[in-house]
């Protein structure tokens, strides 16, 4: 494996991790390109939709082939499921999942992918939707979605809207899931002027982008533009495997802390990435896409985990350990994706804080650490947003942390 000068072979527990040095005295940690670094190296159906702070498909893929050989060995898991990466790469290699998010968006964009109809059933159920009914948007969205959308295209978006929410139609779902991604972007393909396309910015901000631009919305035909993008979305076949695995995932909307309906000893792998503190925030950044799912006053109510500070996010990740803990089965795996973040004007490394909660007592046995993979790339998550010059300063977005039950 080629190694370069982020690290050593091992960590040495006194030299590398602050507070309880002692708990743990060796730690083996790989150092490499053990996934790429380029875009867009997977299925396309990872890619039908952005999603803010997810992690490659890559990474689970790695993580599942190294530790689940055997197809059908076991059940994985992803507590913050985000836009269903590890499921979905799972449900590719033949393994079914449990994807746990409290967003009602996650938990959307992860199951409208369980059952996938061929894309001659996706078109002729589109064209058979009844999207040019004039159909107009109540006072408070007019004002809000006029700065992104012509009148006509919004009308449009608008009786799509109403036939999703009303249907549990594979084919529907997957189309909504397909118009959800193509909301507002900064290429014709999308429904919206040119905007931003990973987050929903609000509309103060897009009144301001369309004068700076000496532009306004133009008529953008929506189904069009769903049928383009679906057919580069499954350009390529899923595995033989897919819906067989997919056919057996749960989806769940539990706080990661208590995954209540998650069987105890029933989960062979987790591969996950929680919140890096509040770099992220979930609600402003989805709020079209919020509103598009009818889900806007659902995702107020919802207390997600935007942590400030790095004491309270140890805590909330020492009882999310405890619980992963719980669900594991003997000699399963957590990997933990964390990360470097700057924290009053320093730069801290996330596994960092996880170690000094280690080992930990958890039903049926002891959670304890076994190995750190920093995966050597280019380009990183978070870290151009913080001015981080990734492999310089030895920072890198994709540090995980493999927890094993004993």
């Amino acid at each position: 494996m080629k190694k370069n000068n982020l690290a050593s072979d091992l960590y040495i527990a006194k030299d590398f991790y602050t507070g309880n040095a002692g708990k743990q005295e060796n730690l083996p940690v790989e150092v490499g390109e053990l996934w790429t670094s380029r875009q867009r190296q997977m299925h396309p159906l990872h890619y039908t939709v952005s999603y803010r702070a997810s992690f490659k498909p890559e990474l689970p893929d790695f993580f599942i082939r190294t530790y689940l050989a055997k197809k059908n060995a076991g059940m994985i898991l992803d507590p913050f499921g985000g836009r269903g990466t590890t499921v979905i790469q799972g449900n590719m290699l033949g393994f079914s999942g449990v994807h746990n998010d409290l967003s009602p968006i996650s938990a959307f964009l992860a199951s409208s992918r369980r059952k996938i109809p061929e894309l001659d059933t996706l078109e002729q159920t589109l064209k058979g939707l009844k999207l040019n009914l004039s159909s107009k948007p109540v006072k408070k969205d007019a004002e809000r979605l006029s700065p992104f959308f012509h009148k006509e295209t919004l009308s449009e978006i608008l009786n799509l809207r109403k036939i999703l929410n009303d249907s549990d139609d594979p084919a529907v779902r997957y189309i909504g899931l397909t118009a959800l991604s193509r909301l507002h972007g900064h290429s014709d393909g999308f429904f919206s002027v040119y905007s931003f396309p990973q987050i929903s910015i609000m509309p103060v901000a897009q009144m301001r982008n369309n004068k700076k631009r000496g532009i306004r919305p133009e008529y953008k035909n929506i189904k069009e533009r769903i049928i383009r993008k679906m057919k580069r979305d499954l350009s390529r076949p899923l595995p033989e495997e897919y819906h067989v695995s997919s056919e057996k995932n749960y989806y769940t909307g539990h706080d990661a802390r208590d995954l209540q309906s998650v069987e105890d000893e029933s989960i062979a792998l987790i591969v996950t990435s929680p919140p890096f503190l509040d770099k992220v925030n979930y609600v402003l950044d989805n709020w079209m896409r919020a509103w598009f799912l009818d889900v806007e006053e659902e995702l107020k109510k919802i207390r997600l985990s935007i942590l400030s500070n790095p004491e309270d996010w140890t805590d909330f990740m020492k009882d999310v350990m405890v619980e992963m803990g719980r669900i594991l089965e003997p000699g399963g795996r957590a990997v933990i994706e964390v990360g470097e973040v700057v924290y009053g004007g320093k730069v801290m490394n996330l596994e960092q804080l996880l170690m000094d909660q280690l080992p930990l007592k958890t039903k049926g046995g002891i959670l304890r650490a076994e190995k750190v993979f920093i995966n050597s790339q280019k380009f990183t998550k978070l870290a151009n947003c913080w001015d981080v010059k990734n492999n310089v300063k030895g920072t890198n977005s994709n540090r995980c942390l493999v927890l094993r039950k004993h």
